[in-house]
C-alpha cells in the first residue's frame, strides 16, 4: 500500500476564512476561551508581533483590527468534517486528521514518562495505491489534491510513503522545512517526500522532537544524545526496550512497516448536517439567504460526489435569546434536487413566508434522507430525445417553482390510468417524487397508453373532460360519428353503458356527448 499524508498546519484557522468567506487582509485570532490564550493566528498578526500562547489582552494590544473567534471543539470538528468529505473523493480510505489545538487527550498523555502516540496531529491520510489507475497515476492525483487545498485557501504538505505512520511524520517534517524555507527566504521543493525510494534516507533525517513521543521522553532521549530518527534507530531493539519501554519500540516498528498499524477509516454517514455561526446577528430574512447559499453549495458537492439528491431539509434558525425556541422550517424538493442553484432558488422562494421573531445568530441545515440522482438515459440516443429530456428538466423545474411560490400540495400532476370510462382514466398525482418512483410511473403510463390506443383505435377522444357530464338537448348538437360503446367491467359496480358520440354544437365547435338512456349528456371538447 502507499499512503499519502497530507499536513495542515493551519488547517481550523484556513476553515474559518472559508467558511465565512474572508479576505486575506483580515485578520483572525483563535484563542483558547478558558485561559484566553492565542492557539492560532494569520500571517498579518504574526507580522505585528502577536505569537501563539500570547494572552489575548496582549495581543488585541499589538493588532487592534483582528477578529476575535472563540475557539471550540466544534469548529475542529467541522473543519475536519469538511476536510474529510472533499478528500473522499481521492480515496475511498481516508484517515481523519486530530486538531492539536483541542486535543486535551494528547496533553494528558504527553505527562505520562513513557507514553507514545500512534497518530501525528493536523495531518490526514488517504491510501491512494487503489486509485492510481483511476486518476491515471499516483503522481496526478497527488497533483490535483494540491491544486485542490490551494483553491480552498489551505496550506498543505504532502509526504507519500508505504506506512501510515512514516507518510505522517515525513508531511509533518516537509511543513517544518517550508517554514524554514520561508524565514530564509528560500524555495523550498517537497519532491524527494513524494518518492517512496527516499523514504528511509528522509526518516533517518527526522529530529526527535517530531516523533509523537512524551516530553520526558525525548528530553531522556536528548540527554543521552539521541537527536535524530537514525540515531534512535541504530540502538539495539532490547536496550531501548529496557530503559524506555516496549511502546517505544512499537512505535518504531510500525514506522518501518514490521508491525501494522490499526487505522479507523471515514465512514460516509447516512444524515448529513452542517452548522454555521454568523458572524454577525441577522434581522431579515434576505440577510439568511447568503450564508445559506454558501452552506447549499457545500452540501450540493456531498451530494454530487455520492450521487444522491434530497427531497426536503430542515433549515434551523437559532435566535439569539435562547429562552426562545428555535425556528425549524422544512424546505420541500419535489422532483429531488442536487444543484446549488436549483436548491437555493427554491428554498429562497419557500422561505418568503418566513418570518423572523428575533435576530438569528445560527444556522443549521440537516437531511436524514437520500434519493438516486435520476438520469437521463435518452441522451445516450440521439439528439431528439435529449432535446426531449432536457425540455423534461425545465418543466420539472417550473413546476418546482410553481409548488415553491403557492406551497406543498397546490401543484398537482395528472396520470393517466386504464380505465374504460372517460372520468376514470386519469388521476391527480403529487409532484414529489423519487428516480424510482418516476421509473415505475413512467412504465406505467406507457403500458396505459399502449393499452387504450388498441381499446381506442380509430377513436377520437377530446383534450378536455368536463369534471361532471351536463345535460344538452338533442336539439344543440348534430351527431357526426358514433356510437361507441363504452362500460364499465362486468365485476366493478355500479354497472355503466354509455354510447358515445362526436357532435357538432350549435355555437361552434366539435363535442364529445354520450345517450344514456333517451337523454344525451356533454362529456368534453375537442381543442
Amino acid at each position: 500500500m502507499l499512503w499519502l499524508a497530507a499536513h495542515y498546519p493551519q488547517w481550523a484557522l484556513q476553515y474559518f476564512y472559508y467558511r465565512n468567506e474572508l479576505e486575506q487582509s483580515t485578520a483572525v485570532l483563535l484563542y483558547e476561551p478558558k485561559s484566553l490564550q492565542v492557539l492560532a493566528l494569520d500571517s498579518l498578526s504574526e507580522q505585528a508581533g502577536v505569537k501563539l500562547g500570547m494572552s489575548l489582552s496582549t495581543a488585541q494590544s499589538l493588532m487592534p483590527s483582528a477578529m476575535l473567534v472563540e475557539f471550540d471543539a466544534t469548529i475542529s470538528q467541522q473543519a475536519s468534517d469538511w476536510l474529510c468529505q472533499w478528500s473522499y473523493e481521492f480515496s475511498a480510505r481516508v484517515v481523519p486528521l486530530r486538531c492539536s489545538l483541542s486535543n486535551e487527550d494528547q496533553k494528558k498523555t504527553s505527562k505520562i514518562k513513557l507514553d507514545v502516540d500512534e497518530f501525528v496531529s493536523n495531518t490526514l491520510l488517504l491510501e491512494v495505491s487503489s486509485m492510481a489507475l483511476i486518476f491515471n497515476g499516483i503522481d496526478k492525483l497527488i497533483e490535483q489534491y494540491r491544486q485542490r487545498a490551494k483553491a480552498l485557501g489551505l496550506e498543505v504538505s504532502l509526504a507519500l510513503a508505504k506506512t501510515p505512520l512514516a507518510a505522517q511524520l515525513l508531511a509533518c517534517h516537509a511543513s517544518m522545512e517550508n517554514q524554514q524555507a520561508k524565514l530564509a527566504t528560500e524555495v523550498f521543493s517537497s519532491n524527494d517526500y513524494l518518492n517512496t525510494d527516499k523514504t528511509l534516507l528522509l526518516l533517518n533525517q527526522l529530529p526527535i522532537a517530531l516523533l509523537p513521543l512524551s516530553d520526558f521522553l525525548k528530553q531522556s532521549l536528548h540527554d543521552i544524545g539521541i537527536k535524530s530518527f537514525a540515531s534512535l534507530s541504530a540502538l539495539p531493539d532490547k536496550e531501548l526496550g529496557r530503559r524506555f519501554g516496549s511502546k517505544l519500540l512499537q512505535l518504531l516498528a510500525k514506522i518501518s512497516g514490521r508491525l501494522p498499524q490499526p487505522l479507523s477509516y471515514v465512514e460516509p454517514e447516512e444524515s448529513y448536517q452542517q452548522k454555521l455561526t454568523l458572524l454577525h446577528e441577522v434581522e431579515l430574512m434576505q440577510g439568511i439567504v447568503f450564508p445559506l447559499g454558501r452552506m447549499l453549495k457545500e452540501m450540493a458537492s456531498y451530494l454530487q460526489l455520492r450521487q444522491l439528491a434530497i427531497q426536503k431539509l430542515k433549515l434551523s434558525l437559532i435566535y439569539r435569546d435562547s429562552d426562545r425556541s428555535q425556528l425549524d422550517i422544512v424546505i420541500h424538493y419535489p422532483f429531488a434536487e442536487h444543484r446549488s442553484d436549483s436548491l437555493l432558488n427554491l428554498c429562497r422562494m419557500q422561505l418568503e413566508r418566513v418570518t423572523l421573531y428575533q435576530p438569528v445568530v445560527e444556522m443549521v441545515i440537516h437531511v436524514d434522507k437520500f434519493v438516486p440522482i435520476a438520469v437521463n438515459h435518452d441522451c445516450w440516443f440521439g439528439q431528439q430525445k435529449a432535446a426531449q429530456g432536457q425540455r423534461s428538466e425545465k418543466t420539472q423545474r417550473l413546476m418546482a417553482l410553481l409548488e415553491a411560490r403557492l406551497g406543498k400540495g397546490k401543484v398537482k400532476g395528472l396520470q393517466a390510468s386504464s380505465a374504460h370510462l372517460p372520468e376514470d382514466s386519469w388521476m391527480a398525482t403529487e409532484l414529489s417524487v423519487t428516480a424510482k418512483e418516476q421509473s415505475i410511473r413512467q412504465q406505467r403510463l406507457s403500458e396505459a397508453a399502449s393499452g387504450s390506443g388498441a381499446l381506442c383505435a380509430g377513436a377520437c377522444r377530446p383534450s378536455w373532460l368536463l369534471t361532471t357530464p351536463e345535460l344538452i338537448a338533442i336539439e344543440n348538437i348534430e351527431l357526426l360519428k358514433g356510437p361507441e360503446r363504452l362500460q364499465t367491467l362486468w365485476w366493478q359496480e355500479p354497472q355503466i353503458s354509455r354510447d358515445y358520440y362526436v357532435a357538432s354544437h350549435y355555437q361552434g365547435g366539435l363535442c364529445w356527448v354520450f345517450k344514456e338512456g333517451n337523454r344525451f349528456f356533454l362529456q368534453g371538447w375537442f381543442g
